[in-house]
């Protein structure tokens, strides 16, 4: 009969970071290990705490499944000897697989007929073996961090003070680290009650419920339960809370029973700005902040304790207390800032290191100043004089105290002081979007002031870094050199920034200082492979991002019309044609060692199919050449053009000989097709790329 099976890994405090990493890591390692074993299951659930990491097997089989194996034997030659007796080499590998000699198989092989056993190996019962299988799943688990504190030496995050094993109502008796499988669970560590005991594997979530004392082990329970709580806390306020989901997350790995208690703050804290006070809460505090319908912050905070208490009141004393400390520490921190200014930070880039042999943050600093202008190229004088006062202090907050202490506020904080000293609104609103997006789908700069300089400011990151040879490879990429690749492409195609992307490119690396071993040649590749990705999402197929990867002479935005107009127009069976006829082109231009064909002569035509190809060629190249190319449409109609070469094409191609004797005639012919492949592998895209159904 199927049973469910339970494992609790009872242990000292594990770190918040590392509480659902662990889950994942256990359920899909305990998936594999029941695969390695052949026991069937109906589903694997992981739940747990900051001590307690639990695995649930329901519906575990109560035995192994049978497996059928081939075992290798003697050669076929070794059956039987010459009076047609069984060798005793074939009984004794018969008897060694559990089987007789007559049951034993011949099978050819490369190597020839050898003797095979075909047996079954019988399941053991469920019960036998999972002692193993629940040590495999413990020592499976690995940590960033791990400790040693017993004589097995067993690699763990934490002490293992306790483990529940159980199959059915039966205990899983095994040892481990020291500790040897019980029927009863831990009570919150700091309440001293006794262990509670566990019948069944159904009972562990409610028996650690209904404790006086409650432990909510299910995660998504204790995340709805102090989401609840926060919002009934802070409506009794007449406000709302802040449910920020990474906050929200981390406190429920670092609680078993989360309480709510409310609490005020001093008004004078509320002349900080937001995301300072804010940023203290959640990142210093782990408390929630209390905002009104507006998203405005009120004098209030939501704090969080695990367990319940009857001294509430000194809890929260003890919450406002260290609050108060990290704000007043804030306050300092804010108004030294002011006091110092944006001129005098900026002054102290020049002792902030950027990259060994590629110079400061000021000197980063002033080749932003020179990319955002290079960008902003066309756009009214005010609005140059904006981007590049912010280009100029786009850095300076990296020398501020508050950053000093705060660094997720970097550019935040500069367009805070930058306001303060009455810059101009978009040179202070572009400072404060200088680092957007923060993620590979998060919110971009809405001001262009702010796009020109935080695109300026990822293209010298990324030639930099690049130049400097630290190129993301795997899973490796300590520069965040993807994610600000990905920023760069987006704000591109967000603001419509009219420069071909390898132009962009080649004036970031440009404007670096020279450096040996430089790996630039890369970048454009690199960063392609991020325009790929966005097109890949708008169902552009490969082939087609092939296509339009050698116009390197158009804008992004120009590529993707191109691609969505080439990706609809590609199920034309005329326009397949004349890609395959691009093939061919392109295979019989690559024998030819002389490039150099010269003109088109047509009195040199001496086959019909050669004028009606070189008139249809003209024909498409005067339409093109009064065609204004901006919408999708504009190029659905060029590739419309480019399908009536498909039958003009293969006329030629089965009428007309192109390597003859005669060399003004064959390099008239070369000069042709040199032509028609200029057209439909280099103008708008390249066709030969295209994938022929």
């Amino acid at each position: 009969m199927n049973k469910t099976a339970l494992l609790a890994i009872e242990t000292e405090h594990l770190p918040a970071r590392f509480l659902f990493g662990a889950l994942e890591q256990l359920k899909n390692n305990t998936e594999n290990i029941l695969k390695e074993h052949n026991l069937e299951y109906s589903a694997v659930n992981t739940f747990g705490t900051y001590r307690r990491l639990v695995v649930e097997i329901k519906e575990l089989a109560a035995k192994a499944a049978d497996i059928q194996k081939e075992v290798k034997g003697p050669p076929a030659a070794l059956l039987k000897d010459k009076d047609g007796n069984y060798t005793k080499q074939a009984e004794g590998f018969a008897q060694k697989n559990g089987l007789k000699a007559q049951d034993l198989v011949i099978v050819e092989t490369p190597k020839g007929p050898f003797l095979y056993a075909k047996c079954v190996v019988k399941g053991q019962e469920t019960k036998n073996l999972l002692p193993q299988i629940f040590e495999n799943i413990i020592r499976s688990l690995v940590f960033p961090k791990n400790m040693v504190w017993e004589d097995s030496c067993l690699h763990f995050a934490r002490p293992i003070r306790n483990i529940v094993a159980l199959y059915g109502d039966k205990l899983v008796k095994f040892e481990i680290a020291g500790v040897k499988s019980t029927k009863a669970s831990l009570p919150m560590l700091s309440f001293g009650a006794k262990p509670v005991k566990i019948d069944k594997p159904e009972d562990y979530i409610p028996a650690l419920r209904n404790l006086e004392q409650p432990i909510l082990a299910d995660i998504e329970e204790r995340k709805q339960t102090l989401i609840k709580a926060l919002n009934s806390v802070a409506s009794k306020l007449g406000y709302q809370a802040d449910l920020d989901e990474d906050l929200i997350n981390e406190t429920i790995s670092f609680t078993e029973h989360p309480v709510v208690l409310s609490g005020d703050m001093d008004i004078k804290f509320l002349k900080l700005p937001k995301e300072l006070i804010t940023n203290v809460f959640k990142k210093q505090l782990r408390m929630f902040p209390v905002v009104d319908n507006k998203g405005n912050l009120q004098p209030h905070f939501l704090a969080v304790r695990d367990g319940i208490s009857v001294n509430q009141d000194e809890v929260r004393h003890g919450f406002k207390n260290v609050m108060t400390a990290r704000l007043t520490d804030a306050v300092f921190f804010f108004e030294n800032d002011i006091k110092t200014g944006l001129d005098k930070m900026a002054e102290k880039l020049a002792t902030i290191n950027f990259i060994d042999g590629l110079g400061n943050m000021a000197q980063k600093t002033k080749r932003v100043e020179e990319l955002s202008l290079f960008i902003a190229a066309n756009q009214p004088k005010e609005t140059k004089e904006n981007i590049q006062k912010a280009a100029k202090y786009c850095y300076a907050d990296l020398a501020s105290s508050v950053v000093y202490e705060f660094s997720e506020l970097q550019g935040y904080m500069g367009g805070v002081y930058a306001g303060k000293e009455n810059f101009p609104k978009d040179s202070a609103v572009g400072i404060g979007e200088f680092y957007l997006p923060l993620s590979a789908s998060s919110a971009l700069p809405k001001t262009l002031c702010g796009a020109i300089v935080s695109l300026a400011g990822k293209l010298d990151s990324l030639s930099a870094n690049f130049a400097a040879g630290q190129v993301p490879s795997g899973s490796q990429d300590p520069f965040a050199l993807r994610r600000q690749a990905m920023g760069a492409v987006r704000i591109i195609l967000d603001k419509n920034i009219a420069i071909p992307l390898n132009e962009l490119i080649d004036k970031a690396i440009e404007l670096l200082p020279k450096i040996e071993n430089s790996r630039t040649a890369e970048l454009f590749d690199f960063m392609w492979q991020r325009f790929a990705l966005l097109l890949e999402q708008e169902q552009i197929t490969p082939d087609v991002i092939e296509a339009i990867k050698p116009l390197k002479n158009k804008t992004l935005n120009q590529l993707v019309i191109i691609a969505k107009a080439l990706n609809n127009a590609k199920n034309s069976q005329a326009l397949m044609q004349a890609a395959q006829a691009t093939k061919r082109i392109s295979n019989i231009l690559k024998k030819v060692e002389e490039k150099t064909f010269g003109d088109i002569k047509e009195n040199l035509f001496s086959c019909n199919q050669e004028k009606v190809l070189y008139n249809t060629l003209k024909g498409i190249n005067a339409k093109m050449a009064g065609q204004k190319l901006e919408q999708e449409k504009d190029y659905k109609e060029v590739f419309n053009l480019f399908s009536t070469l498909a039958e003009p094409l293969e006329d030629f191609f089965k009428e007309v000989m192109v390597n003859v004797p005669q060399i003004e005639i064959k390099n008239n012919r070369l000069a042709l097709l040199d032509a028609i492949q200029s057209l439909l592998s280099k103008q708008i895209a390249d066709l030969s790329k295209l994938q022929i159904k």
